[in-house]
Order: C-alpha cells, then sequence, then structure tokens
C-alpha cells in the first residue's frame, strides 16, 4: 500500500505535544497585555486558515462520487471547528476553545479514515441515511491511518503518527471536552496565556495537516503551494 509522507508530520507530534502538557501543570510567564497577545495570536491563525481554504478552493474534488461529497464534508466540519477555536479564544471563552481541539482532532481522523478505507456502504449510509456512522474506534482508526502515512523523520522505529498521539493524548482531550479534572480545575483558575498560545498553535498545525493529506489521499499527488504555505508557518514566530 501507497505511503504517504506529511509535510507537518514532525512538527505535529510536537505541536499537539506542547498544548497537552497542559496536564503538567506547565506555565508561561504571564506578561502585560495579554488581550494583545491573544488578538495576534488568533489573527495569525486566522491568516493561515484563510491562506490554505483560497489555496484548496482552486481545486475541485477528482470526481462526484460520494466519497468526495464525505471527504468534504469532514473537511468542512474540520474548518468550523478551527473557526470556533480561533472565535472562542479571541472572544475570551477559553473554556469552549479547548472544548473545540478534540472535536477537530475526531474530524481529521475520521475524514482521513473514511477517504482512504471507509467501504462503499459506509459511505453510503453516512451520505443517504440517518443513521450512518463509522465503523470501530478512534484508536483502530488512528492505527489504520499508520499504514499509509509515514511517521516523523525523528521517530524511532517503532514510531507512529496518529497511534502516538492516540495513547498519549485522547483521555486529556477527552478530559476537556467532557467535563473532567482538566476542564473543571481551568474552570476555577482560569486559562493562562501560554496555554492558549500552544491551543491556537496547534489548531493551525493540524489545520494545515488535514488539508494537506486530505489532497494526497485525493490527487494522489502533493500540493507544492500547500508546502510553501506550511514552510512559511513554522518559520514564522508568534512570540
Amino acid at each position: 500500500m501507497r505511503k504517504y509522507g506529511l509535510i507537518l508530520a514532525g512538527i505535529f507530534v510536537a505541536a499537539i505535544g506542547s498544548t497537552l502538557v497542559l496536564a503538567n501543570r506547565r506555565r508561561r510567564k504571564k506578561r502585560a497585555g495579554m488581550p494583545n497577545h491573544i488578538k495576534h495570536w488568533t489573527d495569525r491563525a486566522d491568516y493561515y486558515r484563510d491562506e490554505v481554504l483560497k489555496e484548496i478552493s482552486k481545486h475541485g474534488t477528482a470526481d462526484n462520487s460520494d466519497r468526495s461529497l464525505v471527504s468534504t464534508a469532514f473537511i468542512k466540519m474540520a474548518e468550523s471547528d478551527f473557526r470556533g477555536i480561533i472565535s472562542e479564544s479571541c472572544n475570551g471563552n477559553a473554556g469552549p476553545a479547548f472544548k473545540l481541539f478534540r472535536l477537530l482532532y475526531e474530524d481529521v481522523i475520521n475524514g482521513l479514515w473514511a477517504q482512504a478505507f471507509a467501504s462503499d456502504d459506509t459511505i453510503h449510509e453516512l451520505l443517504h441515511t440517518e443513521d450512518g456512522e463509522l465503523p470501530g474506534k478512534m484508536w483502530q482508526r488512528a492505527a489504520k491511518l499508520d499504514t499509509i502515512f509515514v511517521p516523523p523523520p525523528t521517530a524511532g522505529v517503532q514510531d507512529t503518527l496518529f497511534v502516538d498521539l492516540q495513547s498519549k493524548f485522547w483521555k486529556v482531550m477527552n478530559s476537556y471536552t467532557h467535563g473532567g479534572s482538566m476542564a473543571i480545575n481551568r474552570a476555577i483558575v482560569g486559562y493562562d496565556e501560554g496555554s492558549i498560545y500552544e491551543l491556537l498553535h496547534s489548531s493551525t498545525s493540524i489545520f494545515i495537516l488535514v488539508i494537506d493529506a486530505m489532497y494526497r489521499l485525493h490527487h494522489k499527488k502533493p500540493n507544492y503551494a500547500l508546502t510553501a504555505i506550511s514552510d512559511k508557518y513554522f518559520a514564522e514566530s508568534w512570540e
């Protein structure tokens, strides 16, 4: 089976890891003018969201199949999650933004899996019935994606991309989304500036990742304009 290298694979792992080390209570030193910093970060996230969407809008789907329609729906859902994270962060509502992070991750995994592995019957049920759903569990879909996506160049021989993320961070993401200890403690003490920075930066990374990966799966080739956007993004300092 063909293996796809992702423009963000290595940085993707580091980015999500940075966000969810919140579980270890890591904090940045709080600085004066915090709202201005958050406004700057949300502006940069929104800029890259717009750049990616403008590029991908230039390319139609390879066909008019049901699978293409389902993949398009997952991209739209991921974009909506990402846009919500940006908007809620900008409006000072960090709680909902952190809840959306898990939904963004889910739409990334589910969308890529549906494009690459879903049976025709599953695609039909998702699109044409009211009770269609993906089979199996999230970790199983993550494991399947690791059979076609190359792990980060810095990873060890046995390391994987999506399974590694799933095993390390799934419980933490659930805690934020479903009112676990992470959400409870943050609701009491608040979300510090560093946490919001990492959330926005990681969400931007994930969004660029899913668009790049979906393009490669759908069109069977890389998109060098997306590569250029990615290179610019990771060369840029948001500090």
